[in-house]
């Protein structure tokens, strides 16, 4: 339809009748929804109109009708003949195509509360040949119609395409089944009755024939006597119905000139148990992709037509169904290594199928991926050099997206390479990938012969020379392989962790100071138990540094450390130890991971003299950490803490021992000690009660949500001094 002929059509006015009809239209609130609104009776009407073999419908709403507006707020110009219709919006001044149920007027769609007259009505069911009462209604339905109508002619057209390149393709190879069934299907089992007698036949699914076989076990894996083929032993009586894996398969032909498709073939077999001499084979061809000279890909799937309702090739990615049953598709993108089918290789007449190696490529590999092989070579054209030079292991690693290699535009592969004739020739002879071209690469730049068993070692173990750079400059790779392998024999770790073990022990070498350019240290005679002295020096020179860091800010710690010896004891199966030095409370905090090694406060603490840090442990371990105590001058226990700030049950059974070493320390102590008691008892109760009124609660292990101030308070034994007051008075 010409929109300028449309548009200087006469403009349908609303008429009179309209124009009272939506004065008496008295809209109601509506308060059911969550804003009020306002709802004519009606609310839309209609008139409808003929000029020049067109339909026109002009659309009113009440709400302008009301107000003498007489000029429509939308026209639907409709052609039968040339089967379309078009719309002009007077509110944007703009032509449209939406359907009506996207326009503003969708809500009265369906409500059939719309208004026209009897004549209008019937003009728009004559003209449209509708059945419909409702003429917006019938109007909706011929735009379905029309919509459907060339959507069916786009897709026919796009299907017609689609058939048509499908219909170039060859015809499958004569003995493409067979292929499928004795190469591309390798699950192969052989059937048998259970007998006691030695010898035996049994009926194999390969050869198809009786062979004999001795002593057969169910599901054990075995040969066939007659074909060789691996086979599984499958007693009749036991064996149910058995269904292979699902195998991939392709094949790959010529189709046109310069093009050549590339088929993807999911195989299986069924045999059932009662019927095992006559399985049943199922061959799927799922996917077509079509390959141009330049190696740009058109690809194919079989599945249904959303359009046709129908199984048929289509022109996409392959759409599967997201779970079994469910109507919701997702694409799926990933290919399959599989089983290539080698003759119709020969028969592919496209040059640049010839420029890929592929052929070669297939000779060398039982089972790949050609859609990830012609990707990689579009990438990297230079895959095709490195297939026809045998380097297939190196083809490899790059396929697998492992190696990242530069290979230069030269005729001589060994400069593209970085190398030599003599060294690419290595390369070849022992099969050998991005990790053997590497140590090529560094010995040409150092002009250094490696041997190639020292490099083939170093490829099994995958190590690469950056792995090993750390050493390089003290230790050849000879002496290194030599090195790794004594101290893995020794210690029985793998090489891997054993490098990682070798540059942590060097790293903290140089952090302690020592000459790791001395062959005593940087090539250890026992590594694993020279590493580990090592953190225990380390740690041990960060404890001392930390230690006079705390001396620093506490003057006099070490000196009450060394005043603490009348608070030692020792029971039968306790006792109280006493530490000599900072370094020993700092040392027991780190092995016990609580709050002593996180927090300066106890540290202050025994500056001032208020409470001091104590070890409880076992007597017959006197040396084994077990309980950090918290104690006051006059023996009153604030704190016992055991791993991770914990307070396990066993406590329980050394209270009567605390209790016991309470009442013999009452002997020892003297007035400046009580004196000492009294303020240590007065802060501790302040800061108990800061606590309380604060909140502060606990969610460690062991409490949920607790106070800290109850938590303090459950944990303090006091000594029983009664009479402390008076003897600090």
């Amino acid at each position: 339809m010409n929109k300028k002929e449309l548009y200087s059509m006469k403009l349908l006015e609303a008429t009179d009748e309209l124009v009272k009809l939506a004065k008496e239209d008295v809209p109601v609130r509506n308060k059911e929804t969550c804003k009020e609104q306002l709802i004519y009776q009606r609310g839309l009407y209609l008139r409808a109109e003929i000029e020049n073999r067109i339909l026109k419908v002009a659309f009113y709403l009440a709400e302008y009708l009301s107000m003498d507006c007489r000029k429509p707020l939308y026209t639907l110009y409709v052609d039968k003949k040339n089967g379309s219709f078009i719309g002009y919006d007077y509110q944007i001044k703009k032509w449209t195509e939406r359907m009506l149920d996207k326009t503003i007027f969708s809500k009265w769609l369906y409500q059939e509360n719309s208004y026209m007259q009897e004549a209008d009505t019937a003009l728009i069911q004559k003209y449209l040949e509708s059945e419909y009462d409702d003429a917006f209604y019938a109007l909706y339905v011929y735009q379905c119609d029309q919509r459907h109508r060339r959507l069916g002619m786009k897709y026919e057209k796009i299907l017609a395409n689609w058939d048509q390149r499908m219909d170039r393709l060859p015809e499958i190879p004569k003995d493409w089944l067979r292929w499928q069934k004795k190469v591309g299907i390798t699950q192969n089992f052989i059937f048998y009755h259970y007998s006691r007698k030695k010898d035996q036949t049994g009926h194999c699914s390969w050869c198809e024939s009786e062979v004999p076989i001795r002593h057969p076990h169910h599901n054990a894996v075995g040969r066939c006597p007659k074909c060789r083929h691996q086979i599984q032993y499958k007693a009749v009586g036991r064996a149910k119905n058995i269904e292979t894996k699902k195998e991939t398969a392709y094949l790959l032909q010529t189709c046109g000139k310069n093009v050549f498709v590339l088929r993807e073939f999911q195989l299986q077999m069924l045999i059932v148990s009662s019927s095992y001499k006559k399985p049943v084979y199922s061959f799927f061809e799922r996917r077509r992709i079509l390959y141009d000279e330049k190696l740009n890909t058109e690809e194919y799937y079989f599945g249904r037509h959303h359009w046709k309702k129908e199984n048929r090739w289509i022109q996409g990615k392959l759409q599967v169904p997201l779970y079994p049953g469910y109507g919701g598709y997702m694409t799926y993108e990933e290919y399959d290594m599989g089983n290539i089918y080698g003759k119709s290789l020969h028969g592919i007449k496209n040059r640049t199928f010839r420029k890929t190696g592929f052929q070669e490529y297939a000779k060398a590999k039982k089972y790949l991926d050609p859609v990830s092989f012609f990707e990689m070579v579009r990438e990297r054209p230079y895959l095709e050099r490195l297939i026809k030079a045998g380097l297939y292991h190196l083809t490899e690693d790059i396929m697998d997206n492992k190696a990242q290699i530069y290979c230069e535009d030269s005729g001589d592969l060994g400069k593209a390479l970085g190398i030599d004739r003599f060294r690419l020739k290595r390369l070849r002879t022992n099969n050998g990938g991005e990790i053997f071209l590497q140590w090529l690469l560094l010995e040409k730049a150092q002009n250094k012969l490696i041997r190639d068993d020292v490099i083939l070692w170093m490829c099994r173990e995958k190590l690469k020379p950056a792995d090993l750079m750390f050493i390089m400059d003290r230790m050849n790779p000879l002496q290194i392989r030599n090195y790794l392998e004594k101290q893995a024999s020794e210690s029985g770790e793998s090489v891997k962790n054993l490098i990682k073990t070798w540059k942590d022990y060097l790293d903290m070498a140089i952090r302690v100071g020592v000459n790791v350019q001395d062959s005593v240290i940087y090539r250890a005679r026992k590594l694993i138990q020279r590493h580990n002295e090592m953190i225990k020096e380390i740690e041990a020179k960060n404890l001392i540094l930390r230690a006079g860091e705390l001396e620093k800010k506490y003057p006099g710690l070490n000196r009450i450390c060394r005043e603490l010896k009348k608070y030692a004891y020792v029971g039968k199966e306790y006792q109280i130890v006493v530490p000599e030095k900072v370094d020993d409370i700092l040392y027991e905090a780190k092995l016990m991971h609580h709050c002593v090694n996180n927090t300066e406060t106890y540290y202050e603490r025994m500056s001032q003299q208020e409470s001091y840090i104590l070890f409880l442990r076992k007597t017959e371990k006197p040396t084994e950490a077990y309980y950090t105590l918290e104690v006051e001058p006059d023996g009153t226990i604030r704190q016992t803490r055991t791993f991770y700030n914990k307070q396990n049950e066993d406590i329980e059974l050394a209270k009567d021992f605390l209790i016991k070493w309470q009442k013999q320390l009452k002997k020892k102590l003297v007035k400046e000690d009580y004196e000492l008691a009294v303020k240590s008892q007065g802060l501790r109760k302040k800061e108990i009660d800061e606590l309380r009124n604060k909140g502060v609660r606990v969610n460690g292990v062991g409490y949920c949500n607790k106070l800290l101030a109850e938590i303090l308070e459950e944990d303090l034994m006091e000594s029983g001094n009664r009479e402390l007051e008076e003897q600090a008075a």
